[in-house]
Parts: structure tokens; sequence; C-alpha cells
């Protein structure tokens, strides 16, 4: 349900917006009863105020009775003052005479109740079977005050006329007077709308389809900016990833024909720029917005470290975890950290042909962060030793750029483990 309009309870109508104002024209009580009684059926359902002013033809216990006998419950919304059901005298004419001011503040107060009380709207309505020829021109004035007083307002009026006192004059005045007018044709009830009601919504219903065409074609220019975004992205994630192993693999070569000490270095400079290079290859793969997947990538990386090393046949390295997603100013320092943590762990756990594993787990943690560990079952290495090294200092160095905490120990059962934990980024 739109929060702007409510139910009018009216078959023929539907749901109105609040500040409505509209009309019946009726023949008999049964028609008053056939609509007023569903009208405010349909607002007390809603938690609604309901103030019903009855006619000389439809008085109170007859409105109380048509009423009851569909919304069971109004005993008790009238014992609590949710509906009031009373005389036209004592609404229209309680000093004596009509006075439109009054009779409009007194609306405006009930709806100001309404509000303050809790109740989600005030709905209202008022016979006009006094009328005498000679209040018409008044009334009709007082009409068009109330459509000004009650736009604004979180509130619906219902006004009735009888077909028998208006003449064509008198219902040209009361069509014109409110948004539309409910009437009986042949039997069935219909909507009879003003001729400014008409073209208010012709004219409205042509601004709608005019900025529906302009929001298709401001979607679809940005439909296409965005995919000429995403392709450009690509392009130099793509171009940046090739670069990349160009250097990655030059190095390589370079270190192939260098000593012993030269090739380390060289080899250890290719797989942190290769590691680079997996994360530029990942978001030229998938540019969605949604993020790095780690294990996607440490997946790659590890299986491209264990063939560097050539201990591919003698120790796997497994990379499992839940499904975590980092932007690429994390995604970078993280691979590099991996390649760092694993490349250690290659290096130091299994010497001598000694066969083992090498385990990477990624694990989602509460309150938006995560923990990378790389644990293995070789002979242990002494961080103390190790902090000599470049590898664990740039390790480090990666881990506080990550907002993180690295904490490297022997493990009880044999070999090393290696966790960080930091916040997704």
């Amino acid at each position: 349900m739109n929060p702007h309009h409510t139910p009018s309870g009216i078959e023929a109508v539907g749901s109105v917006p609040w500040g409505s104002h509209f009309c019946q024209l009726y023949d008999n009580a049964q028609d008053m009863a056939d609509i007023l009684a569903p009208y405010f059926r349909a607002g007390l359902e809603r938690n609604e105020l309901c103030h019903w002013v009855t006619s000389e033809q439809f008085g109170p216990e007859d409105a109380k009775s048509a009423l009851r006998a569909i919304y069971p419950n109004l005993d008790a919304a009238l014992s609590k003052g949710q509906i009031t059901i009373m005389d036209r005298r004592d609404w229209y004419s309680r000093g004596g005479s009509f006075r439109p001011e009054e009779v409009i503040a007194g609306w405006l107060g009930h709806e100001e109740r309404a509000r303050s009380d809790g109740y989600s709207g005030y709905r209202l309505t008022g016979d006009t079977l006094w009328l005498e020829a000679h209040d018409w021109d008044a009334f009709t004035e007082y009409e068009t005050m109330v459509t000004e007083a009650f736009r604004p307002r979180r509130m619906v009026a219902l006004c009735t006329y009888c077909m028998g006192r208006c003449g064509a004059a008198e219902v040209l005045d009361v069509v014109k007077n409110h948004a539309f007018a409910v009437a009986r044709r042949r039997g069935v009830w219909e909507v009879v709308e003003s001729a400014s009601t008409k073209q208010a919504k012709s004219e409205l219903a042509l601004l709608n389809a005019t900025l529906a065409s302009k929001i298709e074609a401001a979607t679809s220019e940005l439909r296409t900016l965005v995919r000429q975004k995403d392709d450009l992205l690509r392009e130099v994630h793509h171009r940046v990833k090739n670069n990349l192993q160009i250097v990655s693999n030059l190095l390589a070569m370079k270190g192939r024909r260098a000593d012993d000490g030269a090739r380390r270095v060289l080899t250890e400079t290719a797989d942190r720029v290769f590691a680079i290079s997996s994360v530029h290859e990942a978001l030229y793969e998938q540019v969605d917005g949604r993020g790095l997947l780690v294990t996607d990538r440490l997946g790659v990386i590890a299986e491209a470290l264990a063939t560097s090393y050539g201990l591919e046949d003698r120790v796997s390295v497994i990379v499992r975890g839940d499904d975590v997603r980092v932007s690429l100013n994390a995604g970078v320092p993280l691979a590099l950290l991996a390649t760092e943590l694993t490349s250690n762990a290659l290096k130091h756990a299994f010497p001598e042909g000694r066969a083992g594993q090498v385990e990477i787990v990624v694990t989602a943690l509460a309150a938006g962060r995560f923990s990378l560990t790389v644990a293995d079952d070789g002979v242990g290495w002494a961080p103390a030793a190790a902090k000599r090294g470049s590898g664990l200092g740039i390790a480090m160095a990666l881990a506080k750029q990550l907002d993180g905490e690295l904490v490297i120990e022997l493990r009880p059962e044999g070999g090393t483990q290696a966790r960080l934990e930091a916040a997704v980024q």
C-alpha cells in the first residue's frame, strides 16, 4: 500500500490520496448505507479516527446498524472513541446557524487529535440534506475552503448529496468542488470526475510518460558509461598483468644465469611480481565491484610457488577457507604477504628431500574481520632467527599495511604456523 494513500473501502474508488475531498450522489438511504458503511469499515480497520455526521434521512441509529452489520467490533470502537456518529444538528449548527470557519476548524481539530493519539489518519463524512436553497452559494464556498484546508492533511472527506435536492446546476457545482463524485448508474456505482480533474490527470500522465522516457534515456546512457568504464578497467588490469608477467619472467630468466645468492634474490622478487600480477588478473576477469575472492587468488599463487621451488612432487600446497573478498588496495599487500609466508615455508620446512604439506586457510571472523593462516608440517623454523631475513621483515611490513597483526609460532605437533588477523577492506 502506498503510504500516501488509504483504502476508501469503496470498490469503484479504490485507494485515495491523503487530503482527498470527494462526494457521493445518492437517491435514498440504502445508497448511503452501501457507500458509507464500507467507507468507515476501511477506516476502522486501518486504525483511523472516524467521524460520521448523519442526515435527516439516515440518522445515527441507522448508521450504527448499517456499520455494525459489516463491522462486528463497532461497539468497541465507539466505546474507545475511535468513531463518533452524531446528528448533523450537533455539528453543522451547534450555535443555531452554520458557520463555515468553525466547522472547518472542528474537522482540522479532529485530524490533529488523530495524529496526537497515534491514529494512522482521520476520515469523515457529512450530509447536506439540511441545506436550503438560500444556503447553497455559501455552502459551495465552504466546500472550496474544505478542499484547500484538507489537501495537506492526513485525512479524507466524503460529502453526501441527495440527488432529489439537486438540479442540474447544483450537480455541476458538486462535481466541480470535489475531486470526484460517486454515483449509481444502471445499478452500478461509478466515479464521475470533473473536467479539471480529468485535465489534471491527463497532464500528469503526460508528465509521467515524459519523465519515464527521460529516465530510460538517462539510464541507458548510464549503462553505456558503466560498460565503458568496466571495459577500460579490464584493459588497464590486463595490461598491468601482462607487463608484470613479463617482468617476472625476465627476473626468472636472469636468475637461472646468476650465482646462488643472486638467483635466490631474483627468484623471490619474481615470485612477488607474479603475486601482484595474479591480483590484476583476477580484476581483469571480473570487474563487478565485489572485490577479490581471497582463496581463489591464493590458490593460483600457491601453485606457482610450488612449481617455482620445484617441490610440487613432494610438497602439497592446500588452499581452503571462507568466501572472503577484499578490495584492490588490500588485495595486493595480502597476496604479497601470502607469497612471503608460503615461500618461507617452502624454503625452510622441507630440507633434504623431506615431503610434507603447506596449508593456507582463510577464515571469516565477526565484525568484518578475517584471518589468514599459513601452516606447514615441516621441520620448523625459529622465528627469532627468521627475523634476521628480509622475507619476514617484508611480511611484518605488509601486515602493518593491512592494519593487521601477524603472529608466527612453532606448532606443538611440528612445523610452523603464521597467522594474520585484519579487517576486510
